[in-house]
């Protein structure tokens, strides 16, 4: 029965075309996203920003009058005065006490609200660390990106050369059958031909080395699943952006996240001190509270008795009246609760004198962490200006590099275009073919490298604009 094998090859050929075509091809922004969503030092990052949020919740919440309730249950034994009878007690009693109290800062030298205020700061600060993290992925990611499309180019003129160097050994084959040429100049082509086969074994190489290393940066599970898309740079701009560099120093202070950062720090620090200095302030405060209880001596009388009692005696007759004798009967639980209701409020004034310098130990370190803070920002600031200072001549150097280049490049292949003539006619050798060639591939190297830099420096100068990076 020929169906079910041929079934089976139709089966095994489609998932082979399937398997073929499960390279998924990324853009630069696709790869950018997805390096930003997948960083996990990113994603510690987000837990540095959740914990600062924490934290001002937390100062906001101290503002807030507390609350707190309490039951006690307790045997006591010897001879005591029981609170809620007020009456001496030498057996064991069971009293129960329940009570509910609040409390509030009224005024403790602005420290809470300075607090928050600081706590806000370093919220916003963490927040633009967290950008200025993501706007360094983005520049590795564009950089690795970059160097897969250069590799590349190389690839294809490693690959133009390499049948270049197969059609002049079928060339110098047919001469030297023809007796049009010697022996060692045919070897010599075919050296040459194995050399720009390495070459281009080796462009395979580091392309796909480019594109490992820009998949390990994506941090990507399979990276032989993994290529990117070229982009168009046909309406790419290639011209250094007329500005000089201080005046993109004066537009990147107010937009890099990273100085933005710094600055919300420097605040943070400054309010961490003024809160610091609050403890040298007076503090006031109001509290109050309800409680009730609960005592097994209370005794609530229910009536009385009339008994009679010998107070004395006359003539040798004993003197006998009528007393009134109240009778107790065990007071019920809820009556207690409600007949030893209470209710406590007040203000309570806490004037520091003496704090073994606590106070100023907190204020000193605060004033040498806003200072330190201070250095930070400026530090930040300097490397910044510096950063874009060599961004600029960097972007300047590719430049001239890169028109450098493309005049060698027309130069080289004119006279190449020459030289294969002239070869193509015998009247140059191998050696001086081979020269050609390689100057001419050098050249198509450096103009390709050159395009790349100077599209990268270009890109970062608008990076440092705050534009985003695409192409």
């Amino acid at each position: 029965m020929p169906g079910p094998p041929i079934i089976i090859v139709w089966l095994l050929l489609l998932s082979a075309g399937v398997n073929a075509q499960s390279v998924n091809k990324w853009t630069l922004q696709e790869c950018i996203e997805y390096a930003i969503a997948n960083n996990p030092q990113l994603l510690q990052n987000n837990l540095s920003v959740e914990q600062a949020s924490v934290n001002l919740n937390q100062s906001k919440a101290q503002a807030l009058p507390n609350l707190q309730g309490s039951a006690n249950h307790t045997y006591n034994t010897g001879r005591r005065i029981d609170p809620f009878t007020n009456q001496f007690a030498e057996q064991r009693v069971l009293s129960q006490n329940f009570s509910v109290s609040s409390g509030i800062n009224l005024f403790a030298g602005l420290t809470n609200l300075r607090t928050i205020q600081s706590n806000q700061s370093a919220l916003k600060s963490a927040r633009y660390a967290n950008d200025q993290f993501k706007n360094d992925i983005a520049l590795q990611v564009t950089n690795a990106f970059l160097n897969v499309l250069l590799a590349d180019e190389l690839e294809v003129i490693a690959e133009s050369q390499a049948e270049l160097a197969k059609d002049q050994t079928r060339r110098a084959q047919l001469l030297l059958d023809a007796g049009r040429t010697a022996r060692g100049d045919f070897l010599q082509v075919q050296a040459a031909e194995a050399n720009e086969a390495l070459n281009l074994v080796n462009a395979k190489n580091r392309r796909g080395l480019a594109l490992l290393t820009l998949a390990q940066l994506l941090n990507l599970e399979n990276p032989d699943e993994f290529d990117i898309v070229a982009p168009d740079f046909s309406r790419l701009k290639t011209e250094v952006p007329p500005y000089n560099a201080r005046d993109l120093y004066t537009v990147a202070l107010g937009n890099q996240p990273g100085i933005q950062s710094a600055a919300w720090n420097v605040q943070s620090a400054e309010l961490s001190l003024k809160a610091a200095r609050g403890a040298y302030y007076p503090t006031v405060s109001a509290f109050g509270g309800v409680g009730t209880g609960y005592s097994q001596l209370a005794r609530t009388q229910v009536g009385s008795t009339i008994q009679q009692q010998n107070v004395g005696s006359i003539a040798g007759q004993p003197i006998i009246i009528d007393v009134e004798v109240p009778v107790f009967e065990r007071t019920p639980f809820n009556n207690q609760l409600d007949q030893n209701f209470n209710r406590t409020f007040g203000f309570s004034l806490n004037i520091p004198i003496f704090s073994n310098f606590s106070s100023r130990t907190r204020v000193s370190l605060a004033r040498i962490n806003l200072e330190n803070i201070r250095l930070a920002e400026q530090i930040r600031k300097n490397q910044l200006r510096r950063d874009i200072q060599s961004a600029w001549f960097d972007a300047k150097a590719a430049y001239e590099r890169f028109k450098a280049a493309e005049k060698s490049l027309e130069a080289t292949n004119e006279a190449f275009g020459y030289m294969q003539q002239r070869f193509d006619a015998g009247v140059v050798s191998i050696f001086e073919y081979n020269a050609s060639r390689n100057q001419l591939v050098s050249a198509r190297s450096n103009v390709a490298q050159a395009r790349y830099e100077l599209i990268l420096r270009i890109k970062v100068l608008d990076f440092y604009q705050g534009n985003p990076i695409s192409f």
